[in-house]
């Protein structure tokens, strides 16, 4: 039985270095992925348009530009509520509908609750209020000191 607890230690520690290269890795990506899709949208056309994921872009272009970062993103009709960029992506996450998938934990006005928690891996960590995890703060299967309480 103490082995068992031991080897799934090791498994839990494996699945968040996993988990944690992995969001590096798609950082990278992401930072790269950036070069290609940075179009020039000075002098496009100024026409307000709301994404699937809630934001509200200045200009089709601006929206293009997104959606090459983001192959999911599509035009919702209507207009975009007044939302902050966590409770958009929360929403778009949610939208997503995957137990694997992080979903943040927005405050009411917007921006990132201190803790965050994956509900998969059972990790928790602590955040900026712009949601930069604190390095050094991820506990598995309880609640991070932070800083604010």
């Amino acid at each position: 039985l103490r082995g068992y607890f031991l080897l799934s230690s090791c498994c839990l520690f494996f699945l968040h270095s996993f988990s944690f290269a992995l969001f590096l890795l798609l950082q990278f990506l992401r930072v790269d992925q950036d070069k290609e899709c940075n179009m020039d949208c000075t002098g496009a056309p100024q026409k307000p348009l709301c994404a699937s994921d809630g934001r509200t872009f200045t200009s089709r272009c601006e929206f293009l530009r997104a959606k090459c970062r983001d192959s999911q993103l599509e035009v919702s009709r209507g207009p975009c509520k007044d939302t902050s960029r966590c409770v958009a992506e929360k929403k778009y996450t949610e939208q997503q509908a995957k137990k694997q998938v992080f979903v943040p934990v927005c405050n009411p006005d917007g921006t990132y609750s201190e803790v965050q928690c994956h509900s998969y891996t059972g990790y928790c960590w602590c955040v900026t209020p712009n949601g930069r995890p604190i390095s050094g703060s991820s506990v598995v299967n309880k609640k991070p000191r932070c800083q604010g309480g």
